[in-house]
């Protein structure tokens, strides 16, 4: 028995064309004048136009930012919040778009009370203050970022992303609608969606994975292994959309619940060195690190084992904890997860495990010690097959 909080978003609203009511959603959270803060590529391409017509049919004042990088750094955030200038002009945030947007919303929207750089808030509750009210509307199945209390901003200096974490990082409001995920390239689908698997299971194995926690992150793991296949192979598929994304979404509350451990602690440096997506960096790493932690938790990968749908009875649990780790090599390689024309030379690979071990926030809630040796085992395994 373990005493435990479970936090997520206050409202959840789920459905296809759901983004298309936005209006009415933000009239609702007392909205006057709200900042969006919209990936770039999506706006150029004519897909928020719906949303933006809803609020303009609505009458609802808005401003929109879509000034934001792949992988924002301290610096970009930092001229964001000098130059927007949220809580003073602006009453709210709604923030449009996979994790890179979604982080800037939520950076954004607690800004008001920050006193220095975001650098000074990199940590766990180091924000002390609710923001003005945040809305998210999430257009990939994967991050989860739309349940979460955490930020990742690119820390250059240290050649590493990092994190903000705070429960008013958790957004008021999320609005999932898989319409907005139906565009999707395979390869994002594919990477996003491992992302999430990832949460998943490395917040059901880790330290302080909770009751509650299990629930979603199980659901997650099934939801995931059920229909991301199906999302990769026909992007237009509604069905696999729709599970993907609430998949997705309880990964997202999973962190929000228990955390993650290895394979994001070892994510972290290829993302912030290498330039690698997050999704990528996570799912070229996973399978090792779940080989690695297996023999601290048997009995958890026996579960997995069963989510994912593998025969279990008549097998001892050594058995059922092999095919599992290989069962989630066969999930990788089947949604087509490749990492091409990466030198993991002997240096970059000490390097590597280097950065990684300053990421401990993530290390000690891993169910197995990982130390500097084993994380350069890991990336070398990983980076070289």
């Amino acid at each position: 028995m373990k005493d435990f909080l479970f936090q997520m978003p206050r409202t959840i609203e789920m459905g296809y064309g759901k983004s298309r009511h936005i209006a009415s959603f933000v009239k609702n959270l007392g909205l006057k004048n709200a900042l969006l803060v919209v990936d770039h590529q999506l706006k150029k391409l004519g897909l928020l136009d719906d949303i933006f017509n809803s609020l303009n049919d609505g009458a609802v004042a808005f401003h929109v930012f879509d000034d934001i990088t792949r992988e924002p750094t301290i610096t970009d955030v930092d001229q964001a919040i000098k130059d927007l200038k949220v809580g003073t002009v602006f009453d709210g945030v709604i923030g449009i778009g996979g994790g890179s947007a979604i982080d800037v919303a939520k950076l954004l929207a607690v800004s008001g009370g920050f006193d220095g750089s975001v650098k000074e808030y990199v940590g766990t509750n180091i924000v002390k203050q609710r923001g003005v009210p945040m809305m998210i509307l999430p257009t990939t199945s994967g991050t989860g970022a739309e349940a979460t209390p955490n930020a990742i901003v690119h820390n250059v200096e240290a050649e590493c992303k990092q994190g903000v974490v705070s429960p008013y990082l958790i957004p008021d409001v999320v609005i999932l609608d898989p319409d907005l995920t139906l565009t999707l390239p395979p390869k994002v689908t594919a990477e996003t969606g491992l992302d999430a698997f990832t949460h998943a299971i490395e917040c059901f194995i880790c330290n302080k994975a909770t009751p509650m926690s299990d629930l979603v992150s199980l659901e997650s793991m099934r939801l995931m292994t059920t229909y991301l296949r199906q999302a990769v192979n026909n992007g237009q598929d509604r069905e696999a959309r729709y599970y993907t994304a609430l998949g997705s979404l309880y990964g997202g509350i999973a962190i929000a619940n228990s955390g993650t451990g290895g394979v994001h602690a070892l994510a972290y440096p290829l993302g912030g060195k290498y330039h690698i997506t997050h999704g990528l960096s996570n799912a070229i790493l996973l399978a090792e690190v779940m080989k690695f932690n297996a023999p601290a938790v048997p009995e958890k990968f026996v579960r997995v084992a069963k989510v994912m749908g593998l025969k279990t009875a008549g097998r001892s649990q050594e058995e059922i904890v092999s095919s599992t780790v290989t069962a989630i090599k066969d999930f990788v390689r089947d949604v087509g997860i490749t990492l091409n024309n990466f030198e993991a030379t002997d240096l970059v690979l000490s390097d590597l495990a280097q950065s990684a071990m300053t990421v401990q926030r993530l290390l000690q809630n891993n169910p197995r010690t990982i130390t500097r040796e084993d994380a350069e085992n890991i990336y070398r395994t990983s980076l070289r097959s």
